[in-house]
C-alpha cells in the first residue's frame, strides 16, 4: 500500500470521528453553523500557523496578489462536503451518509479521470468499472439494509 493509500485511510477514518465530535458540539447549543464555524476556524487558523512558519508572515500578501475569484470555489465545496456529513450523521447516521458521500466521490472521479479534468493519463480500465459497479451495489445494499428512516 503506498504512502497515498494510506493516507487516504486515514483521512476516511478521520472524517467519522470529525463527524461525530461536531455532532456532538451541534448537541451542545451551537447548530449546524456553529459547529462548522469552530471547524472552519480551527482549521484555518492551524493552516495559517503552518504557512506562516513555512513562507514566513508576508504569504498571505503574496496570497492576495495571485487570488483570484474562482479561488473560492473549493472553500464554499469544502464547506458544502462537512456541512452534508454532519446533516446526514445526524438524519440517517454514518453508515448511509459515507455510503453516499463515497457512491458520489466515485461517480464525479470517474467522470473527472475519464474527461482528464484530474491530471490522470490513459483510459479507465475494466477493473475501474468493476471496482465502481461493486462499490456503488454495496451502497445499495446498505441503503435498503437500513430501510425507512
Amino acid at each position: 500500500m503506498t504512502g497515498a493509500a494510506l493516507l487516504c485511510l486515514v483521512a476516511g477514518a478521520a472524517l467519522v470521528v470529525q463527524n461525530a465530535l461536531m455532532g456532538a458540539i451541534v448537541a451542545r447549543g451551537t447548530g449546524l453553523t456553529g459547529a462548522l464555524l469552530c471547524n472552519s476556524l480551527v482549521g484555518l487558523s492551524l493552516l495559517g500557523l503552518v504557512e506562516v512558519w513555512r513562507s514566513g508572515p508576508a504569504f498571505p500578501l503574496r496570497l492576495a496578489e495571485r487570488a483570484e475569484p474562482w479561488f473560492l470555489v473549493p472553500g464554499l465545496l469544502g464547506t458544502l462536503v462537512v456541512a452534508a456529513s454532519l446533516y446526514g450523521y445526524r438524519q440517517q447516521g454514518a453508515t448511509v451518509t459515507v455510503a453516499l458521500v463515497v457512491a458520489g466521490q466515485l461517480t464525479a472521479g470517474i467522470a473527472g479521470d475519464a474527461m482528464g479534468l484530474t491530471g490522470r493519463k490513459g483510459g479507465l480500465g475494466p477493473e475501474t468499472w468493476i471496482g465502481a459497479a461493486l462499490l456503488v451495489g454495496g451502497a445499495v445494499l446498505i441503503l435498503r439494509g437500513r430501510g425507512p428512516a
